[in-house]
């Protein structure tokens, strides 16, 4: 008998496992949903721009507003490198005062910059939501390393390194893009949703 009880409470036990990890895969799957919901939202934190011939580093200011982006780039003292506004018919880059007008804002960026950076694509690597087919996922659904084309034609491969969770989301922290000759490093110090 007493055999009996302590096989009943073994299988309670593992029932009772079993019934508490289902409800993780729902949460996984329902910070997803939510975070791809987001579409106001405000990332600030530093890149480092990584070339042959020149190295680069800057604090970011990253406004998502309606499928609208605004960049502000500055440098670690506080000067303005540039800010890119994204508009309904164009967006706009304002680069050593003076204002320049173009159809893609990572084609204004790295025309007037120098820095090539995947801007177009921003709301999806930024957020670690990017759909592409050659894409890794690490144990909680998260995606560890993907490839994607952008419609320039450039291919560009990123390494989330790190996440953490804020709102009941999993948000990157810490990732790398790279691309040919050139690699960005991006540190997110901090997210905000409104």
């Amino acid at each position: 008998m007493r055999q009996l009880h302590l096989i009943l409470l073994i299988f309670l036990l593992i029932l009772t496992g079993c019934a508490q990890q289902l409800p993780q895969q729902n949460v996984a799957q329902d910070w997803q949903s939510r975070l791809k919901q987001q579409k106001n939202w405000q990332a600030r934190g530093k890149l480092a721009f990584i070339a042959p011939d020149n190295r680069q580093s800057a604090n970011f200011n990253w406004y998502l507003k309606e499928d609208k982006q605004n960049l502000i780039l500055t440098s670690f003292v506080g000067t303005r490198i540039f800010e890119l506004e994204e508009l309904d018919t164009h967006s706009e880059l304002t680069f050593e005062d003076n204002v320049h007008k173009g159809m893609d804002s990572s084609d204004l960026v790295k025309r007037l910059s120098g820095l090539s950076l995947p801007v177009n694509q921003a709301p999806q690597w930024l957020t670690g939501l990017v759909e592409a087919p050659a894409s890794e996922l690490d144990n909680l659904g998260r995606i560890s390393n993907a490839q994607w084309q952008s419609p320039s034609g450039r291919v560009w491969q990123i390494t989330y390194q790190q996440y953490k969770m804020q709102d009941g989301m999993w948000l990157p922290s810490r990732m790398k893009l790279s691309s040919t000759n050139i690699e960005v490093k991006v540190l997110i110090t901090s997210w905000q949703f409104k």
